[in-house]
């Protein structure tokens, strides 16, 4: 029996405002060819609905330049259980806020990308992208929105990173995901000098669980493109004797394991094509061929992603491998090989084994 589709991240369009150094979706200013229409993305999310409830996405590009984007939240809150959406926040004033909301959005996450106006900024490509995130931040927090800060880090940033938190939790934020750079779209351009060395990775993923055990009640915070930090809460769990790691919990705020691509998430583009996350460009199927429920239960590459015995290099000799799996996106982007070792991942498994499968 096929696994529970949990989580769909859904790029309604490719139009974006900014200029992100990192962009998975490779954005840009004018319409994108060949996006679905309303009436496909209508259709899609009932095709789903028939088959799964899932946390369903709402995210771009930026959304919010989508002149349907309030028929569709409100259809998607209206079949689906969870819904969020996914912006950059410069384009929200507290008219835009109250229209979220009232649409029923359960949590709105906006990118900040430093604790610092220069930083965040250059990194976005818009002078004045920071201050505008925040205004559009707080004018949420007035409408009643849950909210979420995403950041995503690299050696421009990772000094950054306390300060951050500490802003988050004054601004009020309900969450706090960390994101590590996947090397697609834009974000494949960025240079060596700019990604975090895999032991910076980990000291970085290290430093996270130690908040995320401080202000546990306080504000959610999670790792995410970061399978390993699976393997480190169990690590220092273990130096601490502080028992189990948190067990895994639902809605918004659902943690369970590593890598999920195939497995429990999945990604439909603004043109429909199917993938086991946004950063894995591998098209298992198109929504305007075949149901995405179908697409679920049939896919190949789906169905090896299931499976962790299929890995190999380090990461099939690793004893973590069910629980982390490593990010399958990293491992392809390194060499075409999508069940392959997580390159950014320093872990060696026990015995240096490196080779094989197992």
């Amino acid at each position: 029996m096929n696994p529970e589709l949990r989580l769909v991240f859904w790029e309604l369009t490719a139009r974006c405002n900014l200029k992100c150094q990192h962009c998975r979706a490779e954005a840009q200013a004018d319409f994108a060819p060949n996006e679905l229409t309303t009436a496909e993305v209508l259709r899609v999310a009932r095709e789903i609905r028939e088959d799964a409830d899932p946390i369903m996405i709402l995210t771009g590009g930026e959304p919010l330049v989508r002149a349907d984007i309030f028929d569709i939240a409100k259809e998607c809150t209206r079949i689906f259980s969870r819904v969020a959406l996914a912006t950059n926040g410069t384009l929200v004033d507290d008219a835009m806020a109250q229209k979220i909301v009232a649409a029923g959005i359960q949590r709105v996450s906006i990118s900040l990308d430093g604790a610092k106006p220069a930083t965040h900024d250059r990194f976005r490509g818009l002078p004045g992208s920071f201050e505008a995130a925040l205004r559009g931040f707080d004018a949420l927090k007035r409408a009643g929105a849950s909210l979420q800060i995403n950041v995503t880090v690299t050696q421009h940033n990772e000094a950054e990173i306390s300060d951050l938190l500490s802003l988050v939790l004054a601004r009020g934020a309900d969450a706090f995901h960390v994101f590590m750079l996947v090397p697609v779209g834009c974000g494949a351009e960025i240079s060596d000098d700019v990604r975090l060395p895999p032991e910076r990775f980990e000291s970085v993923l290290r430093w996270l669980f130690d908040r995320s055990v401080e202000l546990r009640g306080r504000v959610h915070v999670k790792a995410t493109c970061a399978p390993q930090y699976y393997r480190i809460m169990h690590e220092v769990g273990r130096e601490r004797n502080l028992g189990k790691p948190p067990s895994p919990h639902h809605g918004m705020e659902a943690m369970t394991r590593g890598c999920l691509a195939g497995s429990a998430v999945c990604f439909i583009s603004r043109t429909g094509d199917v993938q086991p996350c946004g950063y894995l460009p591998l098209r298992v199927g198109n929504v305007r061929e075949r149901k995405l429920g179908d697409i679920w239960q049939d896919s190949e590459v789906f169905m090896a992603l299931r499976d962790p015995s299929q890995l190999h290099g380090k990461c099939g000799a690793c004893g973590f491998r069910k629980l982390c799996q490593g990010c399958r996106a990293r491992a392809y982007a390194a060499d075409g090989d999508y069940l392959g070792a997580e390159p950014d991942c320093p872990y060696v498994p026990q015995g240096g084994a490196m080779g094989g499968r197992q």
